[in-house]
Formats: C-alpha cells, structure tokens, sequence
C-alpha cells in the first residue's frame, strides 16, 4: 500500500509548506521595502494644522539651500541674516506688539528683540557673544590633537510657556552660565544646523530640518497655541566642523533651562525621517504618537557600538548639558549623503512632511508634560522599532528582558507538552523507523509497518546545510570589502541578494 497523497493546500507536505513560506517572505518584504521607498503624502492643502503652513516651509527650504554654505562662508551669512527676516515676519504676523531691542546692549545676552506681551511672550537672541575653546570634535575627531576657537553666529528664539518664569532670568548670573538652577530647568530645546558641508546644498542636512523649526517657532506662537513649558527653537551654525554651534550653545545662559530636547538632523538626502537615536523610555513615549514613527533602536545600538561613525549635535546636549531627548534624522539613499545631490530637487514635499508632522506631534506631547522626572537622573533603557511605519512599538528593556526569559523558558515546556500528546495519541514520528497501519489506511487491520520516515537525515543534514550557508555569506561578505564595500550606499540590494 503506498502512501496517501493530500489535495489539502494546508496539509504538511513538501508542496504546500514551501508555497505557504515563500507568499509570507515575499509579502513581508514588500511590505518593508514598500514602507522603506514609498512616503506618506503630504496634505494636499497649504496649512494642514492651524498655525502651520507647508508651501510656506518648501519655500523657505528653496531659498536656503540654492548654494553650498559651509558655516564661514559669505553666503551662509546670508542664509543668517534671512533666517532672522523669516522669524521677524513670523512673529510680525503672530505676535504684532513687540518690543525691539538693540543686538547689542549694556548687559551680556540681552536679546536681539522681545515681546512682553502676556498672550504670547517670544525672545529671539541673535547670539554673537558665546564662545568656546575645545579640543576638535568631542565626538567626530577624537584622535586629532587640535584645539578649536569659536565664536557664535547661532540664532536662538524662546518662546515663553505658560507655566514658565516671568523674568528674563537669563540676564542674572552671567558669570555661572554652567551653575544648575533646578527651578529653571523645565523648557523643551528643539535644534537643527542652518550650515552645510562646502560640497553639498544641505537640503536634508539640515534644510529641512530649519525650515521646519520655523515653522514650529510659526505654530507655537500662533494664538491658541502657546505651550505650558517654554521651547527653546536653536538654530545653530558649525554643526558640520566640530559640532562647534552645539557647544557655543552651551555657554549661553537659556542653555541651563531645557531637561528635554529634540534634534533634527539630515545624514541621507530624502526619504522618511528615521529615530536615530533616543536616551530612554520616558521620551521616546513622545514620539510614539507621531503620525508615521519611523525607526529601530538597531540604529542607536550602531552608534553605542561604534558602527555608524557619524556625530549630531545629540552628543553635545546629552554629555555636555545632561539632557534627555531625541535625534530624528533623514537616512537614505545613504549615497547622496554630503553630496551635491543632496538638494531640494532630490527630496519632496512628501520627506519635509514626515519631519515636520514628528517634530509638531513630538513637541506637542514634551510641552503638555508639567511633571518634574525629566529635571534629575537618567531615564529608563528602551527598546524600539516601528511596524510598519504605522505603529511605534515600545518595550522597557527590563521588561524586555523579563519577555526574553520568559519565552526562553515556556518554549521548552510547550514543545515538552506537545511531544507527550503526540506520544500519547500514537503521532510521534521524529526519529521513528515504524508506524501503525492505521497511519495509512484507517481502515487496515492494526499492524506495526516498516517505513523510511527520514527522520535522522535531517539531523545530519541539519549542521552539514548550516555549516556550507554560513560559509558562503562569509565568503561573500569577505568579497565585498575586499573589492567594493562601499557598494552598500549605493546598491544595499545587491547586498541583501
């Protein structure tokens, strides 16, 4: 009597199960590469939340990346001096009865121009007094034993929260700008870079990332939507020689009022704004709510490890200042990265819309939180990846850890159980030689019959089949870096194939 054959597309034979495997790897990559390639639209209107205004924004990303502007060049001045015009407009428009002051006064860090107004109180400092001497790069240059003088051109604009200090307190204690003052350390610091490197526009790195901070500086000074805590809106210049504009930050005295931060960065040229990076658990639930989350905790752990051999103004506010707080940045194509294709021509309306919808929603949720937690100590370690692009999952890495344990443990215990019901109904083929005549026919009088299940071949077939498949993906991998391991950037499917 030969063996039965099955018409079921379920049943577990050779046919079906590798079917059944193939559609649910083939579906699983479409939907990542789907996720990873294609962006949510943009709305299609100009002002998608009141206060916002993306037509605005695309412009503004035009006009600031139309030439390469590393921070000591003549054009980026004026990229400067048009980032302070647009503020200016902004709060013209937002906030009409404003007090002018001088840039330059008779006390240290009086503000380039202020509003007293009690509906919506803004400070904008056009910072040319801070400085810093250091050695180059705490993060990018550790090795090179040279030290650095820099001056400040960083455009800084406080926009008061309704729970915040009514004093201009940063105009005392001057000449302790590094003392902690607890009380005062309740604001939100959002930043992004306005220089690029002297061969790229700097769309993504860091285009977009200015425009839409103007357009946060536009939203949370629009009536009606005025934070409980005071953010403070950085753009810094020098980001991409040292971190230099980062670390002049820290030597004004509105540095010492932020516990949380956000940053906005470019290392790609387009694509989704991916969470690069966060300090813990208790922030990354911030962003967790964002319209499209985007990101994996495998790209921090890079950073940890010392795989991604790049810096953002994140270091400096986490070893320098002790905040907490986000790095948000574009990542792909990696290639076009600190290139002249990274330019607004190469990115979208589309990319400016997933930072910018992030960095509102982010905000919105660091700015509502009135608790103390984030003033002292660190937060809790985290584990994170999106699905999707749609959901952000977010798991402590304790609980983690007790989820790991625990699987590891009742794993066993269930493949244990279910070897004792097969045992106990007769079904227990593996390393069988024998079966009940019942396994072929129901119907056949009950006999033991003699039949090649194969059961030990796949135990020797098993260590000889992984043995020569991780010995092929080494050999390749090792040819890779051999000849082209650079090719990742610019092909990462040849890669993957």
């Amino acid at each position: 009597m030969g063996p039965r054959t099955s018409r079921n597309p379920l049943a577990f034979n050779t046919l079906p199960v590798t079917l059944i495997i193939v559609v649910t790897y083939v579906a699983l990559f479409t939907a990542l590469l789907y996720t990873h390639h294609v962006l949510p639209s943009a709305p299609d209107t100009d002002a998608p939340k009141r206060g916002l205004n993306l037509t605005e924004a695309w412009i503004d990303l035009d006009r600031i990346t139309y030439g390469y502007h590393p921070y000591n060049s003549r054009r980026n001045d004026g990229i400067r001096e048009y980032l302070l015009h647009r503020i200016d407009a902004i709060l013209e428009q937002n906030v009409p009865k404003r007090k002018s002051r001088p840039a330059y006064a008779s006390k240290p860090y009086t503000p380039h121009f202020s509003n007293y107004t009690e509906a919506n109180p803004v400070t904008v400092f056009s910072d040319m007094q801070s400085n810093i001497t250091s050695a180059l790069g705490w993060d990018l240059f550790a090795t090179v034993d040279t030290a650095v003088y820099f001056e400040s051109t960083n455009i800084i604009v406080y926009i008061r929260g309704s729970n915040d200090d009514p004093k201009d307190w940063w105009l005392e204690n001057t000449n302790n700008i590094q003392q902690d003052h607890a009380a005062e350390k309740r604001g939100v610091l959002v930043n992004a870079h306005y220089d690029s490197v002297s061969t790229g526009f700097g769309a993504t790195d860091d285009g977009v990332g200015v425009v839409s901070i103007l357009q946060l500086i536009r939203y949370f000074t629009t009536p009606g939507n005025r934070p409980k805590r005071g953010i403070v809106a950085l753009l810094n210049n020098g980001e991409e020689d040292g971190l230099n504009g980062a670390k002049a930050f820290t030597q004004h005295p509105i540095a010492r009022f932020p516990d949380t931060f956000l940053n906005l960065e470019g290392a790609g040229a387009g694509g989704r704004a991916l969470l690069f990076r966060s300090t813990d658990l208790e922030v990354t639930r911030f962003y967790k709510d964002s319209p499209y989350p985007f990101g994996t905790v495998v790209s921090a752990d890079g950073f940890k490890r010392g795989f991604v051999r790049i810096g953002t103004d994140y270091s400096v506010f986490t070893t320098k200042l002790g905040l907490r707080g986000l790095d948000v940045a574009f990542f792909e194509p990696r290639a076009r990265y600190h290139t002249s294709e990274d330019a607004a021509r190469r990115t979208s309306r589309d990319s400016l819309w997933h930072m910018l919808s992030a960095a509102v929603t982010t905000l919105e949720r660091m700015t509502s939180d009135i608790s103390t937690d984030f003033g002292a100590g660190a937060g809790s370690p985290a584990v994170w990846f999106d699905l999707f692009g749609r959901i952000l999952a977010l798991i402590g890495l304790h609980s983690m850890f007790i989820i790991s344990i625990s699987l590891l443990v009742v794993a066993p215990i269930i493949l244990l159980g279910l070897v004792a019901i097969l045992r106990a109904t007769g079904k227990y083929y593996l390393f069988a030689t024998t079966a009940t005549s019942d396994f072929l026919d129901p119907n056949a009088p009950d006999e033991e019959i003699n039949l090649d299940f194969g059961g030990w071949r796949g135990v020797f077939r098993y260590p000889i089949a992984f043995v020569f498949a991780s010995a092929a993906v080494i050999a390749l991998a090792l040819l890779l870096t051999r000849f082209n391991p650079a090719i990742v950037y610019s092909s990462q499917y040849s890669v993957w194939w």
